[in-house]
């Protein structure tokens, strides 16, 4: 059997090892062999090679990188391997002594600790690596965790997930010519809990290519697992396009170059990382770079429903000794675009009226409901449905959690406004622009809020269209992007 099949296989068995609940508590699953040696493959070969595989498992990364790197070249190659599992040193140690075996330029070392209190130690040691290959933990960072927060605290890092502290402690260990390979989740390209981060990452490091795959299910399908995945080199040189791939297959695939400012607009305080589709992005940021307004300029805001169900005390089943209490607005009461209110759920359906709660409600009006959570494999990333003046039964209504709602000032919204801006939100040309940037479960608020937007007037004419009579997504797409009727 050849060697980097022996190293797969001890993936294999320490995966089934591994108890379940320890995998789903960090959300940390075993790179498959054929991600690996796409992932080896992006690295640039060179004469002297100090690799680090940091969370390295049973260590399949670094040790079939660097069987790789060896096998293309004459090239020495360091690895050094962190991993704090006791239970996977003894597959790490005979891998690592497989590798050796054969390459005789070959060598390494294993450190049996925690990532952060080796980055720590070595950081102090000012000691760098040229290579860096990743598959770190997929979960939230822990707050009940002192020890780490106390390192992360050390290393002045604070970021919402594992992977991404990870990685930006990464980028603080590669010299001045180093190559970061990391496979991590799509979610920190975009939203604003990883702006810092995304700000911290784009000034140390470049983007030189992502890898999209197509499919949620691809990456790590023996797993279950359905988080949205990149393969995402990061360099410190200086490079003048970044190189996209979008696919589920990982050979014989087009690579399409582009600009950096249209991964990263200069003008984007959010620093949202874009990930284009060339068959369609062209046409697509033409039309909405042109489009001259945005949700602020409108006078208007979005905000995430402020009933948090299992946390909410105040909920109650009926109004009939509360009249004052305001019908709750679930997610299962969106569907197919309308708001269906006299949907049976199982719900509690009224916020009862205290000084607690009413703050989270919200007076007659019209309002644009939007659910949080969208598939990319959904028909259209942005759901959206429009709750108008007349649907409210009830003196006020309140939004759950999962929708988001858009709202002026938190008042509603003048009706030919609102339905001009709903279909807006509902056009192909802006499916394929969220698309870009978002592609994991949430629709967030500050999604919405960067995004270019009609202008006034346009989307009141729209809006006056469309209530006189039906016009096809056509037709609104040319008044929105052709301008205004005359």
């Amino acid at each position: 059997m050849e060697l980097i099949n022996i190293i797969e296989e001890s993936r294999i068995n320490a995966s089934k090892e591994v108890e379940y609940h320890k995998q789903k508590l960090f959300e940390q699953y075993f790179t498959p062999i054929d991600i690996v040696n796409y992932m080896a493959s992006l690295f640039t070969n060179i004469d002297k090679i100090n690799l680090l595989d940091a969370g390295a498992g049973v260590g399949n990364l670094g040790c079939i990188s660097s069987i790789y790197l060896l096998k293309n070249s004459d090239c020495k190659v360091h690895l050094t391997a962190v991993e704090w599992d006791k239970n996977l040193i003894n597959y790490l140690q005979n891998n690592l002594k497989s590798v050796k075996n054969k390459y005789s330029n070959f060598e390494s070392k294993l450190i049996n600790d925690n990532f952060y209190n080796f980055a720590v130690n070595t950081i102090k040691k000012e000691k760098k690596y040229n290579r860096i290959i990743i598959n770190p933990p997929y979960s939230k960072t822990s707050n009940s965790n002192e020890f780490e927060l106390q390192l992360l605290k050390d290393l002045n890092i604070k970021t919402p997930n594992a992977y991404t502290n990870f990685i930006e402690i990464c980028t603080n260990l590669l010299d001045e010519n180093g190559e970061l390979v990391a496979i991590v989740p799509r979610s920190f390209c975009n939203g604003t809990r990883f702006t810092k981060f995304r700000n911290n990452l784009l000034d140390k490091v470049k983007i030189e290519f992502i890898h999209l795959f197509e499919s949620r299910k691809k990456v790590f399908k023996e797993y279950g697992v359905l988080q949205e995945v990149i393969i995402i080199k990061l360099t410190k040189r200086k490079i003048r396009k970044i190189r996209i791939c979008i696919s589920d297959e990982l050979v014989n695939n087009e690579i399409e170059k582009f600009p950096i400012n249209k991964i990263i607009f200069d003008n984007d305080p959010y620093k949202f990382i874009h990930i284009p589709n060339k068959k369609v992005d062209d046409e697509t940021l033409d039309k909405i770079y042109k489009l001259p307004s945005s949700l602020k300029e409108l006078g208007l805001n979005i905000s995430t429903g402020k009933v948090v169900e299992y946390r909410e005390k105040d909920l109650i089943d009926d109004n009939k000794n509360s009249p004052a209490a305001a019908f709750v607005i679930y997610q299962a009461h969106l569907e197919d675009n309308k708001l269906n209110l006299k949907k049976a759920i199982n719900r509690k359906l009224f916020l009862d009226y205290k000084e607690s709660s009413i703050n989270k409600m919200i007076p007659a009006g019209n309002y644009i409901i939007m659910k949080r959570i969208s598939y990319k494999e959904s028909k259209k990333r942005i759901v959206t449905a429009i709750l108008f003046e007349e649907d409210f039964e009830y003196e006020k209504m309140t939004v759950e959690n999962h929708l988001n709602y858009i709202h002026c000032d938190n008042q509603g919204i003048e009706r030919n406004l609102i339905i001009g801006l709903n279909a807006f939100l509902n056009t192909k040309i802006l499916d394929n622009y969220i698309r870009r940037f978002n592609g994991h479960t949430q629709i967030n608020a500050s999604d919405i809020l960067s995004l270019h937007m009609p202008d006034y007037e346009t989307l009141i004419n729209i809006g006056k269209q469309i209530e006189r009579n039906k016009i096809s997504e056509n037709e609104i797409e040319k008044l929105i992007f052709k301008g205004k009727e005359k």
